[in-house]
């Protein structure tokens, strides 16, 4: 069973995806990564040379090629929601959970990010951003089975909420996860 993360880039998701892994040992996959592992590049060149579109078609394609037998912590990029196709493999692969922060706090961490380092801030602006996060808060809360308010808490405490809400979406029975 996966447990996988979504939320708006900034909500935290690699950093409590890794907390929940320190916590459990489950083997962590940060789909950003492997997408540009497969790629042979960064996430910002192929925003840059192929456009938004080729993106998330690697993105989907390395998340399906996952094992989805393997007891994994997925951490996703922002946009993975846009997908329907991935958001459906996700939810038949085990537990989604959302990282809900307040546009505040998205914009206080990526206001230190390097130039580059976030194509659609640089693509967008501010005000086109805080927009896009509007935006995707529907497809965020369609896509998951738990919201964790994702502000101050520690990504430790994060990480245990995690862990809780994915136990006990396991036990339900199948017809009642959803």
């Amino acid at each position: 069973m996966w447990t996988t993360f979504v939320g708006f880039m900034g909500s935290g998701k690699t950093t409590v995806a890794d907390a929940l892994q320190a916590a459990s040992g489950r083997p962590v996959v940060h789909l950003d990564e492997a997408v540009a592992a497969r790629a042979g590049c960064r996430v910002a060149e192929i925003f840059a040379r192929d456009g938004e579109p080729a993106f998330r078609d690697l993105e989907l394609q390395e998340l399906a090629a996952l094992d989805p037998a393997r007891n994994l912590v997925v951490d996703t990029g922002g946009g993975i929601v846009q997908t329907p196709a991935a958001v459906e493999l996700m939810r038949e692969r085990g537990v989604v959970i959302w990282l809900d922060a307040p546009w505040e706090t998205i914009r206080a961490r990526l206001k230190g990010g390097a130039p580059g380092e976030r194509p659609l801030v640089d693509r967008l602006g501010w005000a086109g951003l805080e927009e896009l996060f509007r935006g995707r808060r529907q497809l965020y809360a369609a896509a998951a089975d738990f919201r964790l308010p994702a502000t101050a808490a520690e990504p430790a405490q994060l990480a245990r909420t995690a862990m809780l809400r994915s136990l006990v979406w396991s036990r339900r029975r199948p017809e009642q996860r959803r």
